[in-house]
């Protein structure tokens, strides 16, 4: 075997290339794919990694690796290939994308945590302990304490047991232990403690039988077979499939990645799938950005020694450095939060397909309102469509009624209508009833703006061209752009006029209607401003379903896979200005978000109802979801961006520019768009650059290309070439999004 005396290597400094490197005679044959390297760069030394054997070199003169870091490659084969594709598809530097692959918790403390002694049982030596151990009674009590619960760390053996280091270190010397000195992680001792006793499978339900016996027949093809598009109504049973199908893998000896698209999620997922796995002693890992740096680090160091046989998390999490993967699911894979917001702009749906086919495993696609995308994958034959139409235990999907705001009464005190008579009725009668609701209101703080009645006045925030939102319990205004904050206004600031309107509301302004409304209630606000404590989320969920709240009221966190069957009234308030949003997509996320926070209620033996209040209470999407009727609003969407040559017909790339100078950033794109236009000769459609949806961000202006594209590779080495390599003017950010789903 020849051993390879050059390497290509991606620098950690975000250049879009790869250089060479000859491996010294003192490191040949120890270099692997994905290995961490430092490297001689002009007068001094960086990291970079390994991703490429050439047999020679693109230069003359190459100079030598320095020392490799680490014992072993920090990303697997696998997901080197995966950064590769990344780089290419969604327009970043390879650098760029092994970054994002490899968490910086690690890439900062490459060792990792403290070391501790694990002990574990020789397996087959029964009948040799039963002779060896006569007399040695705490031995034997050690022994059958191994055998009854497994291996576990030396410390807690003592605690557990009740039994002395040197019990422990007798069964080692004995033969019938084993000693490993493995990472610690802080985070097991809690995890562990929370795991519920093994529970048994449910019988399942026809529907389901047929959905497992597909994804079997699909994944025993090359590759892992098509993705599984698992369309199931709310309610139905898509987790139970999910945790057949993790058992069905682990059997094989193959580990699996479960993806959730919100922190909030996380909690009730992982105690479920924990319950399942406890009677296994399958380790369990989470990985999402809430975990402290140490948990993210040490845990990701769990997953590479492959400890960890199932990791569930968000977006991020499908970069778990696993071998042997078998199974990939993506929950609610319509969630707009499964795509990154800064370079590289992955969405974790699609790169999972891309991560499954790479590494031949099975990917199940979940969601009671698939996105259109998916569909029509579903639809070609690229995505095997499995359905589940019923909801489990016989349970019925709730009576949605539609209020119409135009028919309320306006509140004396001039405010908008938050709670309408029909809701407010509903919430008092479930309250007496001892049944809970859920209401809804994707807006955070009091009031999204405040605007003087006098002179028309709007306090906006001084760096974004937007309204700085009112948050009443700080007593603050606050852009949710650039979280800019100052107090809040006596006065108007331009005429100095007392008095001040608060328009719109926000999940606080509703909170106060909460209280106003029903006195005695219980209840829980739940946003990103309630929930910044940690094991908030996890505290105001174990409450909801412990019964200690009556209400639970929040953005659109609530809206998405929690299942309470104590919940049979459900709340939608505020829906209309999501609706007129200028981007395609937005009556897509009206219907999905009413159809799953709808489906969050009548869970259990009590039916439950809707209230969706609107002013547009003919709008499609708020009469498709009224009837639960995915296929009907589905069919008419498609036509509508057919017609348009919107996604999923066409793909769209958005190039952002930004800058303090605004007529330097609106040359500059112009510039872009001409250069394109030359080199495409109309083979591709270059639209006039415009201002963006929201101008001014951070003090920047901000302007925009929106390109439709039949395939993205053709066109992505022109937009690197002539967008992302050239030198713009200082101060002038440039970004290429490949499938943009934010277009504000």
């Amino acid at each position: 075997m020849i051993l390879p005396r050059y390497v290509k290597v991606a620098p950690e400094l975000g250049l879009d290339r790869l250089f060479d490197y000859e491996i010294p005679e003192s490191l040949a044959g120890r270099i692997e794919l994905g290995q961490r390297l430092r490297v001689p760069w002009g007068k001094r030394d960086i990291m970079a990694y390994a991703v490429e054997f050439p047999l020679q070199p693109e230069v003359e003169k190459v100079r030598e690796i320095g020392e490799i870091i680490g014992e072993r490659p920090l990303i697997p084969p696998g997901l080197c290939k995966l950064a590769k594709w990344m780089a290419d598809y969604y327009a970043c530097d390879l650098g760029a994308a092994l970054r994002t692959i490899l968490p910086g918790p690690v890439r900062s403390h490459e060792g990792g945590g403290k070391m501790a002694w694990w002990i574990e049982p020789v397996l087959g030596r029964a009948a040799i302990a039963e002779e060896v151990l006569q007399g040695a009674k705490s031995q034997k009590k050690a022994w059958e304490h191994l055998c009854a619960h497994g291996g576990n760390w030396l410390s807690r053996l003592v605690k557990e047991a009740g039994l002395g280091t040197a019990v422990w270190r007798a069964l080692v010397d004995r033969g019938l232990a084993e000693r490993l000195e493995k990472r610690f992680v802080l985070a097991e001792e809690k995890a562990e403690a929370g795991w519920a006793d093994a529970s048994r499978r449910p019988t399942l339900g026809e529907e389901q039988v047929q959905s497992l016996a597909e994804w079997n027949e699909e994944r025993k093809k090359e590759e892992g077979g098509r993705p599984i598009l698992l369309e199931g109504i709310t309610g139905s049973g898509k987790t139970e499939v999910y945790l057949q199908a993790l058992d069905a893998v682990l059997e094989e000896g193959r580990n699996a990645i479960v993806l959730v698209p919100e922190i909030s999620l996380t909690p009730q997922t992982v105690a479920r799938f924990r319950g399942r796995l406890a009677g296994r002693r399958v380790r369990l890992c989470v990985l999402h950005s809430g975990q402290t740096v140490a948990e993210r680090r040490e845990s990701w160091h769990e997953i590479r020694e492959g400890r960890a046989k199932v990791v569930i998390g968000a977006r991020s999490a499908l970069f778990a450095p696993m071998d042997h993967l078998g199974l990939i699911v993506v929950d609610e894979e319509h969630d707009g939060g499964y795509k990154q917001g800064e370079a590289p702009r992955y969405h974790a749906r699609d790169l999972a397909v891309v991560r499954g086919r790479m590494e031949g495993a099975s990917v199940i696609l979940g969601s009671a309102t698939p996105s259109l995308e998916s569909g029509y994958n579903a639809d070609r034959g690229k995505y095997r469509r499995v359905r589940l139409t019923r909801r489990v235990d016989g349970a019925k999907l709730p009576k949605v009624h539609v209020v119409d705001l135009r028919k309320e009464a306006k509140p004396k005190s001039g405010g908008p209508v938050l709670l309408s008579e029909s809701l407010k009725e509903a919430l008092q009668s479930r309250l007496q009833k001892g049944e809970q609701s859920l209401l809804l209101l994707n807006r955070r703080g009091y009031a999204p703006s405040v605007q003087c009645p006098h002179c028309g006045q709007v306090e906006e925030c001084e760096r974004c061209a937007v309204p700085m939102t009112y948050h009443r319990g700080e007593g603050k205004l606050r852009c949710h752009f650039c979280d800019a904050e100052k107090r809040a206004p006596t006065q108007c600031s331009g005429c100095g006029s007392p008095v001040l309107s608060f328009t719109g509301a926000g999940t606080e302004r509703l909170e106060e209607a909460v209280v106003a409304s029903l006195p005695g209630v219980r209840w829980t606000r739940m946003d990103s401003d309630s929930m910044k404590a940690r094991g908030a989320h996890r505290k105001a969920l174990e409450d909801f379903r412990e019964g200690r709240t009556d209400i639970l009221l929040g953005t659109q966190m609530i809206a998405k896979g929690l299942h309470f069957p104590r919940v049979t009234c459900v709340g939608v308030v505020g829906i209309d200005s999501a609706l007129n949003l200028p981007d395609f997509r937005a009556s897509e996320r009206v219907f999905q978000l009413l159809v799953q926070v709808a489906g969050r209620a009548g869970r259990g033996e009590v039916p439950g109802e809707v209230f969706v209040q609107t002013y547009t209470p003919f709008h499609p999407a708020i009469q498709f979801a009224r009837h639960h009727d995915v296929d009907g609003f589905r069919e008419q969407e498609l036509e509508y961006r057919k017609a348009h040559g919107y996604p999923p017909f066409r793909r769209v790339i958005l190039i952002s520019f930004s800058g303090v100078s605004e007529a330097q950033t609106r040359a500059s794109i112009q510039h872009v768009a001409g250069r394109l236009r030359e080199i495409w000769k109309g083979e591709s459609e270059v639209p006039e650059p415009a201002q963006a949806p929201i101008a001014r961000v951070e003090g920047k202006f901000r302007y925009q290309i929106f390109l439709l594209v039949e395939k993205v590779a053709p066109v992505m080495r022109d937009l690197k070439r002539e967008v992302l390599a050239q030198k713009w003017p200082a101060g002038i950010k440039v970004a290429v999004d490949v499938d943009a789903q934010d277009l504000l």
